[in-house]
Order: structure tokens, then sequence, then C-alpha cells
């Protein structure tokens, strides 16, 4: 079958196609409501990584690479996605998204990056809106059609939709895409350098690309050639730096990836990211004893926030909470920390404290899907289904589910006895339905 993120990729080379010019004012409405759509699609799929450290690492490289970006302003999100095609796409309203292969595939974290400037330069310089002066309200919703007929079920009628539609469109867009791959080339190459990534990254990850029977989905929407190829090696030949290294928050996820797909850990030149591995691998399989040895060896070689984290969770399964927390202390300021400390707080019958820990970092940022719905198990557990209904629901709207979280919303009013919660949940009501009736105006 005919991958959904496949014709995602081919959508985010439409899908502006309803664009408004840039100096209406509603164009930005417009590109919201699209990007909501869009990112529905995507979670409907059930691809959308659940690993909470993999979602906020890629987050982190996003955002870190949007602040040297053309246009800092524009607003981007990333996401991880299960699938072992090599692929990457830019979605309506910068929405990024990376297959679980192209991670996997690269051999450095400046592999990786060079892969999100790319995406990301496609939506700083416009390419989809300026695609729209070239196409009509019809194709978006021909490619919309076309994730539908996938997303139904894998038959033949739905694959004979698909590659028709991809038959019939593809070739005649294909020039407007090799001039805007040129574009985003060159865009996304000074992105990397200005981030401190070494620029060549894109150039030799493009290399190994284009004669990749794997990577035939990502080179379907991002034409290579050797000229391509070429000149973005001797733009990236021109730039200088000390680049930085391989993180090793970048080295034990992309070997996380390779466990799960292949069922057994890869032995690394990185004492530490063996080490790391041989902990993890013991942690999956209850083996927590075992894990603490590794654990201890862990910490002599490496003191990054990954060692720190995974040491907490297995101090958390012996149900030695204090030394969990004293590893999670360390790791605090960043959403895994505190996500994994919550956890734990819960593991041990301690849910007040993860509550409180929770909803204190959520109050000061907008926080992923996945930690709102382990601050909504929280609640659950302390009887509070008014708040535990309303972090459903912000998980929800985080999905691009206006509608259902709405419900989640009506659902904590009835349930709440607090008059303040009452009202605030009402103003979160009206925020959404507000949202939602903006968007049914543009139709």
């Amino acid at each position: 079958m005919i991958k959904i993120i496949t014709l995602c990729s081919f959508l985010a080379t439409n899908a502006y196609a309803l664009n408004l010019p840039q100096t209406n004012l509603s164009e930005s409405l417009q590109e919201q409501k699209q990007g909501n759509e869009f990112l529905q699609i995507i979670w409907n799929t059930d691809r959308v990584v659940g690993d909470v450290e993999t979602q906020v690492y890629l987050k982190k490289i996003g955002h870190e690479l949007s602040t040297f970006s053309e246009d800092p302003s524009k607003h981007f999100d990333f996401l991880m996605l299960n699938d072992n095609s090599i692929n990457a796409f830019a979605g309506p309203y910068g929405y990024i998204g990376v297959h679980t292969g192209m991670l996997l595939s690269s051999e450095s974290e400046a592999e990786l990056a060079g892969v999100l400037s790319h995406e990301m330069s496609h939506v700083t310089q416009n390419h989809l809106s300026r695609f729209s002066e070239k196409t009509d309200k019809q194709t978006y919703l021909m490619v919309a059609g076309m994730i539908a007929a996938a997303l139904v079920d894998n038959t033949n009628a739905s694959q004979a939709i698909a590659a028709s539609t991809v038959a019939g469109t593809a070739q005649q867009n294909i020039n407007f895409t090799r001039e805007h791959e040129w574009e985003a080339d060159r865009i996304g190459i000074k992105m990397l350098s200005k981030t401190g990534f070494d620029p060549s990254g894109m150039a030799h990850f493009f290399e190994k690309l284009k004669d990749d029977p794997n990577a035939q989905e990502f080179l379907r929407s991002h034409p290579l050639s050797i000229n391509r190829v070429s000149d973005a090696m001797q733009r990236s030949s021109r730039l200088t730096g000390n680049y930085r290294e391989d993180s090793f928050e970048y080295q034990t996820i992309k070997a996380k990836l390779y466990y799960h797909q292949n069922k057994r850990i890869k032995l690394n030149k990185d004492l530490s990211v063996t080490l790391y591995m041989q902990a993890y691998e013991a942690l999956e399989a209850q083996k927590y004893t075992l894990a603490k040895g590794y654990i201890k060896q862990l910490l002599e070689q490496n003191q990054s926030e990954p060692s720190y984290i995974l040491a907490g969770r297995v101090y958390s399964k012996l149900g030695q909470l204090e030394l969990a927390q004293q590893h999670f202390s360390n790791v605090l300021q960043t959403e895994s920390g505190v996500y994994y400390a919550a956890k734990a707080y819960l593991e041990n019958r301690q849910t007040q404290k993860g509550i409180q820990l929770l909803r204190r970092y959520l109050k000061q940022n907008s926080g992923t899907y996945q930690s709102h719905k382990l601050l909504s198990s929280l609640y659950v557990d302390t009887g509070s289904l008014d708040r535990a209904h309303i972090h459903n629901a912000k998980a929800l709207a985080i999905q691009g589910k206006l509608d259902q979280a709405i419900d989640r919303y009506e659902r904590a009013k009835s349930t709440t006895r607090s008059q303040d919660l009452f009202d605030v949940i009402n103003v979160e009501i009206e925020r959404l339905e507000k949202r939602i009736d903006l968007y049914k105006e543009l139709l």
C-alpha cells in the first residue's frame, strides 16, 4: 500500500493552494485552519511516536534551528512518526514530520538537522504558498481526498485512488518543486551553519539518499540530481567553523529506535551509549537490578540528561523513590525530566507530588500531548475527574481535535464543584468555539 506519510509529503507540496496573499489579514487564519486539518490527519494515522524523550528532542532541535531561520516568527512544530521508510515532510502551518527511518539512516546529528533545516526552509520561503499561484482549491481537495482514501482501508480501491492521483499530478509539478528544492538547500545550509551544525551534513545525507531504494518516498516529493547534490557540497565547503559533535541525546534516541525496530541492542564505539542501551534493555525486560548495575557504570562515564532520566526510571521501578528523584533533580528544567519524575511519583503512590511537579511545569510551558495525558492520569488517581478531563481536552487540542476537546471540557464542567474552575472551563470552550467559527468562515 502507498504509505500514508508519502501522501502527506505530497500534500506538503500542494496544501497551501488555499492560502491568501500575505498582505491579507486572514492569511494566518487560513494557514492555521489547513494546519489544524493536517495535524488531525497525522495523529489519526496512529504513527506518532509515543516516547516523550524522542518528541521533546526533535522539537528542541527544530526550534533551535528556527531561531536562525529566514523568518523566526513562523510557527513550527515537529513530530516523529513510526515508519521505517526514509522520509520527512513540511505541512501547512509549519508542521514538520520526520520518519524514524530517516533518523535511523542518518549517520550524524548534522544530517538529521540538515533534513529539518531543508523542510523548514520550504516553510520560511513560502514555497507552498507560492505554489498556490500555479494551482487551485480543487488540487488541495483532491490530495486531501487521496489521504482520506488511504486512511479508510488497505484495499485495492483506496490504493487505486491514491496511485492515480499521484500519477496525474506529480509530473506537472516537478519543475516547480525542483526550483524550490534548490532554494531550500541554499537557505537550509545557512541555517545549519548559524546553529553550529556542520552544513555539509545536508549534502552528504542527500548524496546517500539519491540511490537508496528505501528513500523513494522522500525522492518522489524532493527530486534530487547530481547537480543539486554537487551544488550543496560546494556551498557547504565554503563555510568553516568548529561544528558541534553529536549530542548524547541524538545517539541514545537513535539507539533506542534501533532496539525497538530490531529487538536487540547494537554495541557502540562510545562506551556510554553501550552502557545506556544495556541498562535500557534491562529496564524494558523488567530486570531492574541488572539495569541498576549498568546505570552505576553509566553515571561514572556520562552525566547527561538521558543518563539521569534513565537512572531515575530504574530506581523508581526498584521502589527507591528518593534516589530516583535525586537523579531527576538534575534535569527538572526539561519536559522529559519533569515527565518521568512525575511518573515516578505515580508509580510509587505519591501522586500529589507528581501533580504539583507536572502542573507547575505545564503552567509555564505549552507541553506535549504525552505530558497532558500523564497529568490527566495523575488527577484520575486522586479522584479529581474535572481536572483529568481538562488535561484530556488539552491533549486533544494538541492533536487538532477541537470539537472533541470541547466535549471533554463540557464533561469537566458537568463534573466540577468549583465555580472558579467552571468559569475557567467556559473561557476555554469559548476560545475553541471562536476558533472553529473563524475556520468555518474561511470555507
